[in-house]
Parts: C-alpha cells; structure tokens; sequence
C-alpha cells in the first residue's frame, strides 16, 4: 500500500489513461496533486496545482493523458495542462455538485450535476458555446467508458440509461431508501450498488438482470479497471469483485 503525502482528506481522483503509475488527486482543500506511482519508491509529486473552488468535485483525465479536468461545484470547469501547469476555464451553468465527469475522445468534456443538467464544454474548452440538457434532479451517474452511455440515478432508487443522444433507453428501481452507486463494466453491464442493502446488482444493456452479490460492508464507492470491480466501503478495506460473474476475488 502506497500512501500519498496529503494532509487533507482526499475526495476524487483519476488514473492517467496513457502513463502508467501517474494519478491525479484531489484534496477538500481544493488542492490537486499529481503523482507518479513506482513500487517500492515514495510517489513523486509531479504537479501542484489548486482548484478555485474548494470541496467536493469530479476529476477526468482527456484522453491524450496531457491535460486534467476538474468540474466544481460552481459550474465551473477548469482544465490543467501536465506540462506547465496552465489553466484554462470555461463556465457552463449554474452552481450545483458535479457527480460525473467524462472526457470524449474528441477533447469535449461531459458534466452531469445533481441538478439533473447534462452540460458540454467546448474542445479543450477553447472559445465556443457550451451547451446543456436538462432531466429531473440526479443522485448519481456514470459514463460507460466510451461515452455511448450514460447511466443516472434519481432519488428513490430509480435509475435510467441513456445512448449517446441522451435518450433514455430502459429504466429500472431499486427498492431503497440511499442513494445509489453506479459504475460500467465495458459497455455492456451497469452495475448498481445498493447502500441501504448492501448489494450489487449487474444489469445488462436491455435492463436484465445477470447477477447480484450480497456484501457485509456498506457499499460507498466503485470503479471498474480491465476485468476487476473495486468496491470502496465504509471503514473497511475495498473489496475486489469479478464484473462479469459477481464472484468476490477478495475481501481483504
């Protein structure tokens, strides 16, 4: 186990897509860090930069690895460049807690916030007209990996996926009373985390069910990486799930 030399509670962060071992993270204090991971060696601080607006936000890398995104809760979207540090920004709406944060492979980045506003930046937020769509107010929600699909979820335990054009494509509940988690595996199956349960459930692109997996902790957080789910739970140590069967590799 590596740990990073952060005096302050970490609240996102985002593995490089093109550097190996590089991770971006970033503090409640609003500062973002990032850092070069080796075995056996301290991470090395390679950037050090600090988001105008402290506290929670969400974290993307665009997909070239050379820039990091950060969308705050302001409505504000900044952009750092990994080789000098220079920021650019772009407002694209009204104050409101960004819950997901995907960069297109066109450099377009893709913000969904709690207000239920889906808002587009321009390339590399160069001068353009960003541009937004409005749903019901959202709790959660997560981009499948090639940004085709976009999962939401709204008070009550409902959740919906929608295609690339932000039609909603099939819905479905869960019976709960938190809010929900949720994460892709490929872009094939949506796997929802149930707090209040404590389950997971895989769904497949059509709202089948293709497994579910009772868990002893409560669930706080997923990310998915290659064929490995890692669930972050509450006071305990993440627990490592097969996505595309539900088997638990591990709990400790």
């Amino acid at each position: 186990m590596t740990r990073l030399r952060d005096r302050h509670r970490v609240v996102a962060a985002a593995w490089n897509p093109i550097a190996p071992g590089v991770l971006a993270t970033l503090s409640l204090d609003g500062r973002i860090a990032v850092w070069q991971l080796r075995s056996g060696a301290q991470p090395e601080a390679l950037l050090a930069v600090r988001s105008p607006t402290p506290g929670p936000a969400s974290l993307a890398w665009l997909p070239g690895g050379g820039y990091l995104a950060c969308a705050a809760a302001d409505g504000v979207v900044s952009v750092w460049s990994l080789d000098n540090g220079v920021r650019h920004a772009q407002v694209l709406g009204r104050p409101s807690t960004c819950v997901a944060l995907h960069a297109a492979h066109d450099d377009v980045l893709h913000a969904a916030y709690e207000d239920g506003s889906v808002r587009r930046t321009s390339r590399l937020l160069q001068p353009g007209r960003p541009t937004a769509q409005q749903f019901a107010p959202i709790t959660a929600a997560a981009w499948s990996p090639t940004g085709q699909k976009l999962a939401v979820a709204h008070h009550g335990g409902f959740f919906e996926v929608h295609d690339d054009d932000l039609y909603v494509r099939w819905t479905g509940q869960v019976v709960t009373t938190a809010p929900l988690v949720l994460a892709w595996h490929h872009d094939k199956t949506l796997i929802v985390a149930d707090r209040s349960s404590r389950t997971l459930t895989a769904f497949d692109t059509g709202g089948g069910e293709l497994w579910k997996l009772q868990l002893t902790p409560e669930p706080a957080a997923m990310s998915v990486a290659d064929d490995m789910l890692a669930v972050g739970c509450y006071n305990y140590a993440p627990i490592f799930v097969d996505p595309a069967t539900g088997a638990l590799l591990s709990s400790s």
